[in-house]
């Protein structure tokens, strides 16, 4: 197979007609030059102007670079040894799997230590313990640890065997063969069905559309879920279905090799002694989806892991929490801290042996191995009892901690999957953990990267209001209050002003309304119920409309209204077609199929299309209009026009962004454009996706002569689209204005609530979207990610490093500017001021809105924050929504942003932003964003998207989220959590996250604690057995130490513990924000749990030291031997143990008490058990304590001196400075409930920033359709088709002039000055 070398691909991909050859340079330098090209590198040619011979082709002689395919020829491209479609993700075999899992488990430091650990205690000379005490806890955590790992390999296995068992079906000598996609190879033809996905990437060679043309859905791929069109060669596309001819075919194909461009595909294909040049617009990419195309077949360029589908879904990375890094940090530490123990130990034992020991072996005889020359038999001696010691305190390093911090793991997964709050009922959906190693790190994340389409959206618009000559349409308001009501779809009923303004209190009582429980004044069922739209026998069930009056108007003929929904029907581009007899329509964008849709269900009926005619039915009749031009959109014009001709008039229909059409209009008296323009600040305001609507009449002559200078400019050779503009400009003047739509891309339920508390929070939200900067910023509005409180919204779009360097310094001037003169956020008086009486805010520079904000954060009386609920809080400030900043950056500009050279301004300008969005951006740049914050802030990451071009951000960040949406699983089997909603994401963080991070913290404080506790007591012990290595307890105890007496308690503690409930978590979000600095555990609170633990052990031995040393009992037998104080030392360790855990736990469960209390009682069990039922060495050492008041009053005053401090110390902390948990807690005990915090409504009022043209983001194909080259041979179009890819074209700026008054306005974000 070719090799492909680095300096060869930046060549030939990035220095297109270059002659000089470009060095190596660095992979990241270069990979970010190469972005930036292909970004602004013009769009290929159109299919009707591509070669057909020798002159238009690339050819490739680089064996570095290339691919070659011959069609129908497996041996031939056999010997490339190209990558066949069999996907794999799984790790493990049946075979590979024991030593393999063994090797990784291994690979941990813990446990190799162990297994080295229980190697020295096979040796007698230096073990003091029988190897069983390390054995049993090491097997333990290997096995447990090996089911998990199966079984997560099982699901990986299960979910590629899914996909490698879909069914394709491929040429074989002339025939089609159903095969498995994994048996598909390379230069394969095979045949597609209409809404089937594409197996491979293929290129496609014939279709049963004319032309060879057929429709795609991306959306697994760049989320998009218009459909795009491709064509292949009309020198191919003569073969059709005929198998014999297909299965024939030989053209042999060189291409580039594999690679994660999506946009981008050159190579030839050699055919019958002719070449002809391949690009983009002839490839189907695996993971697409063929719509409205009834078959196609295709050759195999790329399968298996060579698919751009695969190569953009990044390297599987294993994740580590940040607690898994800090425990292995510690753990080096502990072993350190041993190490010292055991020198310490080893040359205190040297110098007793040589000054001591060496008198005592009559008593003490040296073992045989020891020279008997005093100095050196106490140097041996001293260095076996250094690993006799290194075994006897093994336990402060814990084994048992990996197997406790698994299983809690493990079941607060299931605790995630159980929760019933996380389930969609819509689609029967459930929250799914798909790891188990992650669940604390949702307890600590700082950023957020989220996807739009299908995340926050639900990619469903909807007709919502309208404005027709200066009324509004739309509002449904109550006839007893005279309100505005704001209505609930999913209950069907209408909420008051009054009753938004309440929150949520409001919305309870909505509930109860609703189930009858009381019936407010206000309600006024009849106008809440969707009108009635059966009279139309082609209206959608699905279509909701509340405003009876605008249906009124339809049916009394008014004529606006009338005009209105005749240009909706008539101005577009959208494909009709017949489906199980029913009349369904494909559009190029959600919005344009809204808006027809809309016209359809009031009774203005679009038919059928033909090249030069369109057929509508109006109320019921039939009208036919002659199609002589359509004006096509693009993102420069920012509209559309049709010329129609009807009974001999002819008629120029207009809808587009409504700055454009205002400035376009004619002058005419009247307030009806005033009138108008209040209706958009109203609808933008709601956050609507608003278009204005216009026409005008032509004259016969006029217009023949301007449609021969478009012919001309049609036809010209060069700057055509520059040409086609001018003359589009010389006719769409002097237009009168009809009205505007209000399109709403409705969100999910619940996305600003989820976004607001997020925010409370302290998460920074980032959203990363292939959508259009228009799109992107009114969803922002939309869920409260911009805001119109804001000090400042930035918008940097430059296509050039050196603009985007001036922007970016720009705003990063204002920035300072504002944080210098407004350090605390704008005076309300100074927002009045500066509003203008319309509403909009004077200036476009620095668009600073010095207003209050409109929504309340969480508040809190001085009761609340006093004490340090607050001032703990480094962050405090940069939380502060009174100055916030946001920032909106391209996909094309953010190339530039992530140059080594400017990364640092980028960084320097969007950590100080609220919110951030990057629009038009690829996978790989939504990866490398979540990379930059990673490695730039250190900061916990998450990424959250439901379709196949998220997998890279989602791969890439900390914590991967896929949403189970409507473009396939991809996001989901690469994801680490799967919910079925957004909302679901606040639930999913600041309860069960925070839970996980707040039960593990204090499961690992106890768990270091407890250790210590129990293992330094044998260093005190040295100092008064000769630092022998003899051990204070059984060894039966030390094996099951944490094993049995100590491990359910605090495995209760780390699955159930809460310090306060998941409705209070929800209340008041600030809660979640210890996790952000690791308040909870870090490298301080080990320190004071391992000193706690020290000075308890300490505590521990002296105290039944003092007392039992030369102790006698009343009947004056000896009680000062070594087993008595051990089973003392060992009783009175699990009564502190079991009190210490009491004390911890705040939220009792019957687990926490049979846990509890249970392993108290077990100890004693266990203890007589072992030594009484199976003859233990220290049988009848505890029955005597027990007797003797000596042991009571003993282990009553060394829990007193253990106890009293630390109740002390939490008491006084709590009254000092509690944390607010804390305060929340005390308030719910002695007051009752805490008071619910204000929450933002889900829809808020926002001035006039809008982005006026709700439409898809690529050129039309109004030249298609006027071309006749997407219509059947037959004079209806009966079939529907899809909306079409782009024609590509370069389109510049029409230069602006002064529009007329009154105008819409014009404060648009993308138009912003910076």
């Amino acid at each position: 197979m070719c090799a492909r070398s680095e300096a060869v691909e930046l060549e030939v991909l990035g220095a297109e007609g270059s002659e000089a050859r470009v060095p190596p340079r660095p992979l990241r330098l270069s990979l970010l030059e190469l972005l930036g090209k292909l970004v602004r590198r013009d769009q290929p040619a159109p299919s009707h102007r591509r070669a057909k011979h020798n002159h238009r082709f690339r050819t490739f002689v680089s064996c570095e670079n290339e691919r070659r395919i011959k069609a129908n020829n497996r041996e031939y491209n056999a010997q490339f040894r190209y990558a066949n479609n069999y996907i794999k993700t799984s790790k493990y075999s049946i075979i590979t799997f024991l030593p393999l899992n063994l090797l990784e488990q291994f690979q941990r430091l813990a446990n190799f230590y162990f297994l080295c650990l229980l190697v020295l205690q096979l040796i007698p000379a230096i073990s003091s313990l029988t190897p069983i005490t390390t054995a049993i806890p090491l097997i333990g955590v290997l096995a447990l640890t090996a089911v998990k790992d199966a079984y997560d390999d099982f699901q990986r296995h299960q979910n590629d065997s899914q996909v490698n068992h879909r069914r394709a079906k491929t040429l074989r000598n002339g025939k089609l063969v159903e095969e498995k996609w994994a048996s598909v190879q390379v230069g394969d033809v095979i045949r597609l069905e209409n809404d089937q996905f594409v197996a491979a990437d293929i290129l496609l060679l014939s279709s049963s559309e004319p032309n060879g043309l057929c429709y795609i859905e991306t959306a697994e791929l760049d989320g998009e879920t218009n459909l795009k069109c491709r064509q292949c060669l009309l020198e191919t596309a003569a073969m059709g279905q005929d198998d014999a001819q297909l299965g024939a075919f030989d053209g042999e194909i060189v291409c580039e090799t594999p690679n994660n461009l999506l946009n981008k595909f050159e190579g030839t294909l050699s055919w019958r002694n002719q070449h002809f040049s391949l690009d983009n617009d002839k490839i189907l990419l695996r993971g697409c989806v063929l719509r409205n195309t009834s078959w196609c077949y295709g050759v195999v360029v790329f399968a298996g892991k060579d698919t751009k589908l695969m190569q953009n879904s990044g390297k599987t990375k294993f994740k580590r929490t940040s607690i898994d890094r800090l425990l292995n940090f510690l753990i080096i530490g502990i072993v350190f801290f041993l190490l010292s123990m055991c020198v310490f130990c080893t040359v205190a034992c040297g110098v007793w042996e040589w000054l001591v020991g060496r008198y005592f072996q009559v008593y003490l005889p040296w073992d045989t191995l020891v020279p008997a020359d005093p100095t050196w038999g106490a140097v041996i001696i001293a260095l076996l009892v250094f690993f006799s010691y290194a075994i006897v305190m093994n336990t402060v390093v814990p084994i048992s901690l990996y197997v406790s911090v698994e299983v809690i793991r493990f079941a607060q997964s299931f605790l995630i999957n159980w929760d019933e709050k996380m389930y969609y009922e819509k689609t029967g959906t459930a929250a799914k953990a798909r790891t188990t190693t992650l669940n604390e790190e949702l307890g600590q994340i700082q950023y957020i990267f989220s996807d739009k389409t299908g995340t926050l959206t639900q990619n469903i618009m909807t007709f919502n209001k309208c404005s027709i000559a200066g009324v509004c349409y739309g509002d449904v308001v109550d006839e007893t209050t005279g309100e505005t009501l704001e209505i609930n779809e999913r209950r069907g009923r209408a909420r008051g002003g009054a009753g938004r303004a309440r929150g949520r209190g409001a919305g309870l009582l909505l509930d109860e309304t609703a189930q009858g429980r009381s019936t407010p004044a206000a309600m006024r069922p009849a106008s809440s119920e969707p009108l009635d739209f059966s009279f139309n026998p082609e209206y959608e069930p699905e279509f909701k409309f509340f405003d009876p009056t605008l249906l009124d108007a339809v049916k009394r003929g008014d004529s606006h209204v009338h005009d209105f929904f005749r240009l909706l029907a008539l101005c577009h581009t959208v494909m009709p077609d017949q489906k199980n007899g029913r009349l369904e329509y494909q559009a190029q964008s959600p919005d344009e199929s809204a808006l027809v849709s809309a016209a359809r269900n009031f009774g203005f009926v679009f038919r059928e299309r033909s090249p030069n005619s369109i057929t509508i039915e109006v109320m019921g009749n039939t009208e036919v209009y002659e199609l002589l031009c359509i004006l096509d959109f693009n993102n420069v014009r920012k509209r559309m026009s049709v010329i129609l001709r009807k009974d001999g008039e002819i008629r120029l229909y207009t809808k587009g962004a409504d700055n454009v059409i205002y400035e376009r209009l004619k002058a005419t008296k009247g307030d009806v454009k005033s009138k108008t323009q209040e209706h958009l600040n109203k609808f933008a305001g709601e956050g609507l996706r608003t278009l204005a609507l216009a026409w005008r009449p032509l004259e016969e002559r006029g217009f023949a002569e301007w449609k021969r200078r478009h012919h001309a400019a049609a036809l010209a050779l060069h700057d055509r689209d520059e040409q086609l503009d001018a003359i589009y400009e010389e006719i769409e003047t002097d237009l009168l204005l009809l009205g505007v739509t209000a399109i709403e891309d409705k969100l999910q339920d619940g996305v600003p609530e989820t976004i607001a508390n997020l925010s409370m929070a302290g998460i920074k939200i980032w959203v990363l979207t292939g959508d259009k900067q228009e799109t992107a910023i009114n969803i922002g509005y939309s869920c409260q990610l911009l805001t119109d409180d804001m000090a400042e919204v930035f918008v940097v779009d430059g296509a050039s490093y050196d603009d985007v360097n001036k922007q970016l310094a720009k705003c990063r001037d204002s920035i300072r500017v504002v944080n210098t003169f407004m350090p605390h956020g704008p005076r309300p008086s100074d927002a009045k001021r500066d509003e203008e009486p319309n509403g909009a805010v004077s200036g476009r520079g620095a668009n600073v809105k010095l207003n209050a904000p409109a929504v309340s954060v969480v508040t809190f009386s001085n009761e609340y924050v006093s004490g340090g609920a607050h001032t703990s809080e480094p962050h405090e400030h940069a939380n502060d929504d009174s100055n916030g900043f946001a920032i909106v950056v391209n996909g094309h500009s953010l190339v530039h942003c992530l140059h080594p050279k400017l990364e640092e301004k980028f960084l320097e300008v969007v950590l100080h932003c609220r919110s951030v969005i990057c629009c038009r951006v690829t996978p790989l740049q939504k990866a490398m964003v979540v990379e930059l914050i990673k490695k730039s802030r250190k900061a916990v990451t998450l990424a959250i998207g439901d379709g196949a071009n998220d997998v890279s951000m989602i791969k890439a960040a900390h914590i991967g989220v896929g949403i189970s949406g409507q473009e396939g699983m991809q996001a989901v089997l690469a994801s680490d959590y799967s919910i079925a909603q957004f909302r679901f994401l606040q639930r999913l963080l600041l309860v069960h996250g925070r839970w996980s991070y707040y039960r593990m913290c204090k499961f690992l404080r106890y768990f270091f604690y407890k250790n210590f506790a129990f293992t330094v007591c044998h260093f005190w012990f040295a100092f008064f057995c000769g630092f022998s290595a003899q051990t204070v307890f059984d060894e039966m105890f030390i094996s099951v130490y944490n094993l049995f007496y100590t491990s359910l308690p605090v495995l209760a503690l780390g699955v159930f513990e809460q310090d306060v409930s998941d409705a209070t978590s929800l209340q008041f979000p600030k809660l979640y924000a210890p996790g952000h600095t690791s308040q909870l555990f870090n490298k301080t609170e080990f320190i004071k749990s391992t000193l706690h633990g020290c000075f308890t052990s300490l505590v521990l031995f002296l105290i039944p030291y003092g007392t039992y040393n030369d102790g006698l009992a009343a009947d004056g037998r000896v009680l000062s031997d070594h087993m008595l104080l051990g089973s003392v030392v060992a009783t009175i360790l699990i009564i502190d143990n079991t009190t210490q855990i009491a004390l911890d736990t705040t939220y009792w469960t019957v687990f926490n008490h049979v846990t509890i209390w249970g392993s108290l009682v077990s100890y004693f069990v266990l203890d007589y058990f072992y030594n009484y039922a199976i003859g233990g060495p220290y049988v009848g050492s505890l029955t005597v304590a027990l007797t003797q008041p000596t042991f009571w009053f003993t282990a009553v005053l060394t829990m007193i001196i253990l106890m009293v401090p630390v109740v002390s110390w939490r008491l006084a902390s709590a009254r000092a400075r509690g944390t607010l948990a804390e305060r929340l807690r005390l308030r719910q005990r002695w007051r009752g409930a805490a008071p619910a915090p204000r929450t933002p409504s889900a829809r808020r009022a926002r001035r006039s920033v809008r982005s006026g043209y709700a439409f898809a983001h690529q050129e039309g194909f109004g030249r298609l359709i006027t071309s006749g080259k997407i219509m059947r041979r037959i004079p209806h179009a009966d079939a529907a088709f899809s909306a079409l890819a782009s024609l590509p074209g370069k389109f510049h700026a029409r230069p602006s002039s002064p529009p007329p008054e009154p105008k819409a306005p014009t404060q648009n974000l993308d138009t912003v000055d910076l």
